[in-house]
This record gives structure tokens, sequence and C-alpha cells, in this order.
């Protein structure tokens, strides 16, 4: 039994550390929000060591790789972000009850169900912005690597790859489905209506105007 206690000490103390780092993200203080951030993985981490990992856990992970995205993203560590939002989103995906299938949210019963579905579908809205910048970063230091080292240049830079176009496909496709995802969700939901809507819209037009500078 004090094996189950401590386990249950340590998820206390990361409830309360990703609520410390969540008001830190609020109000834009970036360096407690990171250090909040880092106690509460390691209070996870310790709860997994003296239990199995649960459901909550893994929301609580998967909040502080969220919020540990836009950290990153502010400090302008792009690819750092990135990381984190592929994690935030496998966690999200996971615990999200239609399986990232658009045509199961309308069976969705319940706010925890609903709140999996629009997390999962914040994260991989934000996710598909993130690594449309990270490829329209990566295609500028290509072109400034080809410029440096004497090569010819072509109108508009290197030609994409069969790699970039595989990810400019990769993004367009997730960052559209995140959309469809929430379109379903406010069809059903009391919850979420037009503004949350609108958000995710603008995250998707983002990776795509992103998309554009190729």
């Amino acid at each position: 039994m004090r094996i189950w206690r401590s386990a249950d000490n340590w998820r206390r103390v990361a409830q309360k550390q990703l609520r410390r780092s969540q008001a830190a993200v609020a109000t834009g203080n970036w360096r407690e929000a990171a250090a909040a951030n880092r106690r509460a993985q390691l209070a996870i981490q310790r709860a997994a060591a003296a239990s199995e990992l649960t459901s909550k856990d893994a929301q609580v992970l998967a909040s502080l790789h969220y919020d540990l995205t836009e950290i990153h993203s502010v400090g302008g560590h792009l690819y750092a972000a990135v990381d984190q939002a592929e994690k935030a989103w496998q966690l999200y995906h996971r615990l999200d009850p239609a399986g990232g299938d658009p045509a199961k949210v309308d069976n969705t019963l319940g706010a925890e169900g609903e709140q999996a579905v629009a997390h999962a579908a914040d994260a991989l809205v934000r996710l598909a912005r993130l690594r449309a910048m990270r490829l329209v970063e990566s295609r500028r230091l290509a072109d400034e690597y080809s410029r440096s080292s004497g090569h010819y240049q072509p109108i508009g830079g290197q030609p994409l790859t069969p790699t970039d176009l595989q990810e400019q496909a990769w993004v367009r496709e997730h960052a559209e489905l995140a959309v469809t995802h929430y379109e379903r969700l406010t069809r059903i939901s009391a919850r979420y209506g037009e503004p949350d809507l609108a958000r995710v819209r603008s995250g998707r037009d983002r990776a795509l105007a992103a998309l554009r500078k190729l």
C-alpha cells in the first residue's frame, strides 16, 4: 500500500506543478513555466517508477509536452518545439476516443470524450503548423548552403526532394483533418463552438501559408 500512496503523492505533485506551469505560460513567465514543467515531468516519472502509468498520467504528460511546445516556440527553438508537439499529439491521439477518425466523432459521448477529441485536434493542427515551419526553415538552410558552396542555384531555390514532398503532403492532410474533427465536434457539443473552430482553422491556414513559401 505504501507504494501506491507514494505514486498518488507524486501524481498530486505533478498536477500542482502542471497548474503552475500553465499559469506561467498564460502570463508569459516562460522561465517559471519551464521550471514547473520540469518538476511535473519528474513527478510523473517517479509515479511511474512506483506504479503503472494511468490515462490521467498520460493526460498530464500530454499537457506538459503541449506547453513545452509553446515555450520552445517563443524561445525561437523550432526543432525542439516540433519534437514536443510530436510527443503531445501522440499522447493525445492515444486518448482520443475517435481514434483520429472524424466519422467516429459523432459517437463521442460526455464532456471527457469531447475534451479528448478537442485536445487531439488542437495538438494535431499545432504539429502540422510547426512541421510546415520546419520544412520551410530546412529548405532555407539548404538553399543557403548551396549558395555558400558555389553550387548552381535555380530560380526559386533547390527543387523539392521526395522527402520534402511527403512532408508537404502530410502537413496539408493533417491540418485539414484537425479542422474536420472540430467541425464535427462543434455540431454535437455544447462545450465547443465557433471560436474553437475558428482557432483551429487559423492554425490550418497558417500551416498552409507557410507551405506557400516553398
